[in-house]
Parts: structure tokens; sequence; C-alpha cells
């Protein structure tokens, strides 16, 4: 086992020399620079020999020699080919795919194709909640997972992609996704309105729709990515991937909450479909940028084709000032693009700060705070129980954030608590003028840990080095609270006469990879 461990690192090593960036560092000349490369493919061969024997094989890059940046090619470094990915923290790493590597960490033969890998995963649930949050049509949608006063199962999502390398500086990867959501609106009866299903005459009050459930298949990400060979490696890729802001993602397997903040749901933009390009400066600093077609958000569940004549634009600095030892990774990004349709000149726009730390194996904390705007939007009136008239013209303003912390108190149980608050005071984002604040505490029940001789998936959350597991159960309490009356557990079309300011949650969540 030391010897393969020794000939992993010395492949790394040699991998690192080979980039044009980093021979030149050293003084390798061509000739020296191609004996390297015959080298490391004769230790490439007798580490697949190790492997076929049935020794585990080790991943050489997670090592990082000193004085060297690794290039950024031993896997797709940027957009994620598929649903399930993950950060990992080594300094000199990308991002990089689950539906790669975690068939193969636990010594399964590969489900593979012509060099094609196929994985995937499914997320269960069942929920309860005592009221369903206001949130007019126009601002989107409050997700519902059961109604109000009801213990709802459900099969929340299925995931499925396929990816593969050509070589180090070419991948490409795709993956579709089935989801079942139901996105609680919220619509106005007019005063004038003959029909007033129980609001008083002369008033203006909110209704629930009748929104069923809704089964969509989505294609929910690709990407085909090229490495330059300019500097350490540059990694452009055209692709709909998860944007790198904060710790929390779309998809359930990859956050250690059942639900996500309300900086995720209403704050920020979550996905973009275009250009991508990634660099490493240096082990400590990474900086990602985009130009993609509009903001997407599983809040108004908007397609990705562009909805008018320009695009949004964003990018992200990351600093890794601490990687041994624990991890500490810090980021400021930002997100800039016109989003009203037909509209080239009003922008939406944000600014974002994240930190993942993790100072310990079995600690973590995770914050991340937004402030953004958006010029000229208008809003029509906000009736009962809520109250707001209408607002033409006006420029809008929200900033909002969460802290997180996970425990791992047994190899099998985890912790995660969650404090959310969400200001918005101008009701751009959730149509309602109110400062939204959650609590959350969820277990997490890591059942493949308790199967002897399995091993891990071998990749982790976002940033960090909390692994995922193969089998995870989350039992979440959620509190919910308002500045305002914005919640309710009136009946579909009929007029919601009184709100609350209050309303809990709980979910059994079931995520599965394979």
């Amino acid at each position: 086992m030391r010897a393969l461990i020794t000939i992993a690192v010395l492949a790394c090593a040699l991998a690192a020399a080979l980039c044009p960036s980093a021979a030149r560092a050293q003084g390798l000349s061509a000739e020296e620079a191609q004996a390297l490369r015959e080298e490391i493919r004769r230790l490439n061969e007798r580490l697949n020999r190790l492997e076929q024997a049935g020794q585990p094989r080790v991943a050489p890059a997670a090592v990082v020699p000193p004085a060297v940046v690794t290039p950024a090619v031993a896997a797709p470094p940027t957009a994620p080919a598929s649903s399930i990915s993950a950060q990992v923290t080594a300094p000199a790493e990308k991002e990089i795919e689950l539906r790669d590597n975690i068939l193969q960490t636990i010594g399964l033969p590969k489900p593979e194709i012509g060099g094609f890998r196929f994985t995937g995963f499914f997320v269960g649930s069942a929920s309860f909640s005592t009221q369903t949050q206001i949130v007019p049509e126009f601002a989107g949608g409050a997700q519902s997972q059961s109604q109000p006063g009801s213990l709802n199962f459900r099969f929340d999502k299925f995931g499925f992609g396929v990816s593969k390398s050509f070589a180090d500086w070419l991948h490409a990867g795709a993956a579709v996704e089935i989801e079942s959501h139901n996105d609680t609106h919220s619509h106005l009866i007019d005063p004038g309105t003959a029909n007033r299903m129980g609001c008083p005459p002369g008033t203006a009050c909110e209704r629930f729709g009748a929104e069923a459930p809704t089964v969509e298949v989505t294609l929910d990400k690709f990407n085909l990515t090229v490495v330059a060979p300019i500097g350490n490696g540059l990694a452009i890729s055209l692709a709909r991937f998860d944007l790198p802001f904060g710790f929390e993602r779309h998809d359930e397997i990859l956050n250690l909450t059942a639900t996500t903040s309300e900086v995720f749901q209403y704050g920020r933009p979550q996905r973009g479909t275009g250009f991508t390009f990634a660099y490493q400066f240096a082990p400590w600093l990474d900086a990602q940028a985009w130009v993609v077609n509009r903001w997407e958000s599983e809040t108004t569940h908007d397609p990705f084709d562009d909805n008018n004549k320009d695009k949004s634009f964003g990018g992200r600095i990351g600093f890794t000032p601490i990687s041994r030892d624990g991890i500490l990774n810090f980021g400021v990004g930002a997100f800039w693009g016109p989003e009203q349709a037909d509209n080239n000149s009003d922008p939406r726009w944000v600014i974002d700060i994240d930190v993942v730390w993790q100072p310990t194996r079995q600690l973590l904390f995770a914050g991340e705070f937004v402030y953004g705007g958006e010029d000229n939007v208008s809003t029509r009136t906000v009736g009962r129980p809520v109250g707001m008239p209408p607002r033409i013209g006006e420029d809008r303003n929200w900033l909002g954030f969460y802290v997180l912390g996970y425990y791992e108190m047994e190899k099998w149980l985890g912790l995660t608590t969650r404090y959310g608050y969400f200001n918005d005071y101008d009701a751009s984002r959730t149509g309602v003028r109110q400062e939204l604040h959650s609590f959350t505490i969820a277990p997490v029940f890591h059942l493949s840990r308790l199967i002897p001789g399995l091993k891990p998936t071998g990749v982790f959350f976002t940033r960090s080095l909390m692994p995922i597991d193969w089998v995870n159960v989350k039992l979440e309490y959620r509190l919910n609270y308002s500045t305002r009356n914005a919640f309710s557990d009136s009946r579909p079309n009929s007029a919601i006469l009184e709100g609350s300011d209050m309303s809990h949650q709980v979910q059994l969540q079931v995520n599965v990879n394979f």
C-alpha cells in the first residue's frame, strides 16, 4: 500500500510538472518534459494493473506538490456534468463530478459503455406544514410540499446523468431530472370582481390558486469543457450549471438540510446557461466568470432560454487561506443583467459573500450574505391580509443572510442547524414588504455508514471535507416567522381574510445516490 501511495504522489508531481507554466517555472527543456510524459504514462499503466489486480487506486489529484500549482485538468474543472456534484477543497482542485467518480469508490464494475459513465440519485419525502406562505404570482411562488394541516408523502426528484472525459483537456456531460413540485401562488380578488369568494365588498383580497403538483422533465445540467494551455489551465465551458455562490445547492443531496434558506429561494440566481470560465491562480486563489441567458430561479421556474436581447454577467473570486488541518474558504461574487422581458435597460443585480469553515473533521460552519436590487419595477395591488397599494416604476432592493452549522455526533448521525433572514423591504422578491426569519434544525442519519465494508463516495459538500454519503435521511423542523401576516391555511379559491405571522414545517427526507 505504501508503494502504491508513493507511486500516486510521484504521478501527481509529474503531472503538475507537465503543464507549460510549471515546466517553465522549474526550467525544464522540451526533451525533459517529453521524458516526464513517458514516465507518467508508465506509472499510469502500473496503477491500472494494480487496480485490475484488486488493489484500490489512490487518486493523485488530492496531492499538491509544494511551489507548483497543479493544472486543473484531472476532472472537468467548472460546470458540473450532472445534478450530483460537489466542490473539493484541496486548494488546487476544481469542482469534480460525482457521476464520474461515485461508483468507482466502492470497487463495483463501472456502468460504462464506450467510455461513457452513468449514475444518478433520487429524493423522497414525507411533509407536514401548518401554514402556506402568501407569495403573489408576479413574485413567483412558495414551495408547498403539503396542504396546511395534512401529511403528504412525495416522490420529489429523480436524476440521471452521463459523462465522458475524452482527454485531459476535453470533457463533456449531461443530466436530466424528473422533478415533482407544488408551488403555491396567491392571486388578487379585485374590488370590482363579481365573484367575491368571501371577500367583503369594496375590499381587495388575496386567494390561493388551486395549482396541482407539477411533474417536470428538465434538461438539468450539461457541459462541454475545454482546458486551454494558458498558465495553469483555463477551463472554458458551454454549460448549464449551478452558480458557485454560497453553500446551498438546488439538489437536496448536496445540502445538509431538507429545505433551502430564504436567501437561496428569493435572494439570488441559482443557475445559469451560457459560457463559463474558471482559472486557478494559486493554491489559495481561484476565479470564475460567466455570461448567461438570464437569472434562473426555482421560485419562478422560468425556462433557461433568454427573455430579452441582452445577457447577464457574473463571477466569483474564491480564497482558501487555510487548507491543512481544516478548511477555510470564502468568496465574493456578483451577478448583473436585465431580467425583464423585452427590456434591456433596467438591470437586476446582486452582490454575494459566502464562507465555509471546517475547523475539524466533525464540525462545519457556512454562511452567505446577499444584497441586491432592480431598477424600474412595477407591481400590482396586494390585497388583504397583507394590504399594499400598486407601485409603478420603482427601484427596489433587498438583503439577506443565513448561517449554518453542522456537527457529526456519531459516525452515523449528524445535526444541522440554520438561521435565515431576508429583508424584502421593497416587496421586490417575495411580493410582500416584510422581514422573513427561519429557524431550522435537522438531524441527519447517514444510514449507508452502518454497512460494514462499504467505502465512502469520495466526494464532499461544497468547499468542505464533509463527505456526501450513499444514503442520508434528514428529519427537519423549520419555524418561519414574518413581520407581516404573510402565512395562511386558507383553502384554494377562497378569500384569505386572516393571516398569520408564523408557520411550522416538518419534513422527513430520503436522499439516495447510485
